[in-house]
C-alpha cells in the first residue's frame, strides 16, 4: 500500500471510531513528518517496525533513556499492532465472496465519500439548529469530486473563506441527485466480475478439506528398523538440549563470525520466534544489528574496553548525532547491555561449536538460514489458513513482507506441491489462497506428507552458560 493510501484508510477508519484516534493520528504524522506519502508502494508494517527497533537500539545502547524513550516505543508498537491486523483482516477477506473488492484506484475516492458523509450529515443537522458548519478547504474539495462523480454540474469550490453560495449549490446538486436517483447510494468503484474472476477462488469441484487435510497431523507411514533408530536419535537429542531437530540443525549450520548483520539481524529474529532468544536478550542485539556494525562476535568486547577506557580517564563517554557529539544518558546501561550482548553470541556460538561434533544432529546444506525463514514463513502461514479466521479478533497476518511470500512458495516447491498457473496480473492474495487450496490436494494425497514443524523450545539459550 502506497503512503497515501495509508493516509486515507487512517483518516476514514478514524472518523468512523473504527480506528484508535492516537494510532492513526500517529500513522499520519509519520507519513508526512518522514515523506513517504507518495504513491509508491510501501511496507507500513516494517517501517514501524524498524522506527521501534531504532529506539530501542539507543535505549540499549545508553543513548535515550527508558524512561523518555517508553511513549515512542508504545506508539510505534500499538501502531503496528494495529497495521498487522489491518494486514491480517485485508488478508482473510480475500477468501470472502460476499465482499467485492475496489477497483485499485479507488482509496482516495473512499476518502472522499467518507469526508462527504460526514459533511451532508452536519448539513442536515445545521439546517435545523441553524449553526453554522466549518468547511475545510480538504472538505470541499471531496464533496465537490463526489458530486462531479455523480454527474452534478457543480462548479470547483472557490478560493478563501466565505463559500456559502457554493455550499448552496453543492447541497441543491445532492438533494437533486437524490430526487433523481431514489433508494441509491454514492459507492466508490468496485472491480468488475472479470477483474474479480481468476479462477483463483473456484475450488474447480476440489473436496471440502477434512480435518487430516486441512493441516492436523497425518498418520505416519510404516518405517524401517534405520528410520526408527534415526527416530530415537532424533528424541534423544531434542531431549538433551530442549529444542526441536529443525531449530539445532539451524544452530548447527549458523557460524555467527562468518554472518552479516542483516543475517545476524535475521537469525536473533528466528530464535526469538522460536523461544531460543528472549525478548530482552533479542533486543540486546539492536545496537549491533540496527547500525550495521561489523565483527559481530567482537563488537560489544571493544565497545567495553572503550568505555571502561573513557571512565578510567574520568570522560563521559559520547556518541554521534547530526549536531555533533553528545553525552551518553545512562553509561550503566549500556555496559549492561554490552556484557548481555556478548553473553548471547557467545553462548549461541559456544553451542554451534558443541553441535558440530553431534552426529545426531543432521548437518544441513549452505543456505539453511534461508530455509529456516522459509520455513518459519510457510509454518505461519499454514496457522492462519488453517485457522479460517472469519471476524476482525482472529485474523492472523499470513505474510510481512515480500521475501516471506517467496518462502511460502520455495517450501511448496520442495515439498512437491503442484502449483495451479494463474493470470500475470493475479494479485499475492489470490495465489496465496490458490496454492492453499494446491496444498490441500496434496496434503490429501500424501501419507504422512507435510511440511516439517518444530517442536516448542524448552530451554533458552541462557541455560547454556
Amino acid at each position: 500500500m502506497s503512503g497515501s493510501d495509508l493516509y486515507a484508510l487512517t483518516e476514514m477508519l478514524d472518523s468512523n471510531g473504527e480506528m484508535d484516534s492516537q494510532v492513526a493520528s500517529a500513522t499520519r504524522g509519520d507519513i508526512d513528518n518522514n515523506g513517504w506519502n507518495g504513491g509508491g508502494a510501501c511496507n507500513a508494517v516494517q517501517i514501524f517496525a524498524k522506527r521501534h527497533d531504532d529506539v530501542q537500539a539507543s535505549v540499549k545502547a545508553g543513548e535515550t533513556s527508558a524512561r523518555l524513550a517508553s511513549y515512542s516505543l508504545d506508539n510505534y508498537s500499538r501502531v503496528q499492532q494495529a497495521l498487522e491486523k489491518l494486514g491480517a483482516i485485508h488478508d482473510a477477506l480475500q477468501g470472502e465472496d460476499k465482499v467485492q473488492s475496489a477497483a485499485s484506484d479507488s482509496m482516495k475516492q473512499a476518502l472522499d465519500l467518507s469526508r462527504f458523509e460526514r459533511w451532508s450529515q452536519a448539513m442536515t443537522r445545521a439546517e435545523s439548529s441553524g449553526e453554522k458548519v466549518p468547511l475545510s478547504k480538504e472538505t470541499a474539495e471531496s464533496v465537490s469530486r463526489v458530486l462531479q462523480r455523480a454527474g452534478a454540474d457543480l462548479p470547483p469550490p472557490p478560493d478563501g473563506q466565505d463559500k456559502g453560495a457554493w455550499v448552496k449549490q453543492a447541497l441543491q446538486a445532492y438533494r437533486s441527485w437524490q430526487t433523481q436517483h431514489p433508494g441509491s447510494k454514492l459507492d466508490i468503484d468496485l472491480q468488475t466480475a472479470e477483474q474479480e474472476d481468476k479462477t483463483v477462488f473456484k475450488t474447480k469441484n476440489q473436496p471440502k478439506p477434512t480435518p487430516e487435510t486441512a493441516g492436523a497431523p497425518l498418520p505416519p507411514p510404516s518405517s524401517t528398523p534405520a528410520q526408527r533408530a534415526q527416530a530415537a536419535l532424533t528424541q534423544q537429542a531434542e531431549a538433551q538440549y530442549g529444542m526441536g531437530m529443525s531449530t539445532l540443525q539451524l544452530i548447527k549450520s549458523t557460524d555467527i563470525g562468518s554472518l552479516s548483520m542483516e543475517q545476524v539481524k535475521q537469525y536473533s529474529t528466528l530464535l526469538q520466534a522460536s523461544g531460543v532468544l528472549s525478548q530482552d536478550n533479542a533486543d540486546s542485539l539492536l545496537p549491533l544489528t540496527q547500525r550495521g556494525m561489523v565483527d559481530s562476535l567482537s563488537y560489544y568486547k571493544r565497545d567495553l574496553s572503550w568505555l571502561h577506557s573513557m571512565l578510567k580517564l574520568g570522560l563521559t563517554p559520547q556518541y554521534a548525532t547530526a549536531a555533533g557529539m553528545v553525552d551518553l544518558s545512562d553509561v550503566n546501561a549500556r555496559i549492561s547491555n554490552d556484557q548481555q550482548g556478548q553473553r548471547v553470541l557467545e553462548r549461541l556460538q559456544r553451542l554451534h561449536e558443541t553441535l558440530q561434533s553431534d552426529e545426531r544432529v543432521p548437518a544441513t546444506a549452505s543456505g539453511s538460514l534461508r530455509q529456516a525463514s522459509d520455513q518459519a514463513a510457510f509454518d505461519n502461514w499454514a496457522r492462519v489458513e488453517q485457522k479460517g479466521a472469519r471476524n476482525a479478533q482472529n485474523a492472523g497476518l499470513e505474510y510481512r513482507n515480500q521475501n516471506d511470500v517467496d518462502g511460502i512458495f520455495r517450501v511448496l516447491q520442495r515439498l512437491g506441491v503442484e502449483l495451479t498457473p494463474l493470470d500475470g496480473d493475479s494479485t499475492t492474495g489470490q495465489r496465496l489462497q490458490q496454492a492453499w487450496q494446491d496444498y490441500q490436494q496434496w496434503r490429501g494425497s500424501q501419507y504422512g506428507g507435510q511440511a516439517a514443524t518444530s517442536l516448542p523450545v524448552k530451554r533458552t539459550i541462557d541455560t547454556f552458560a
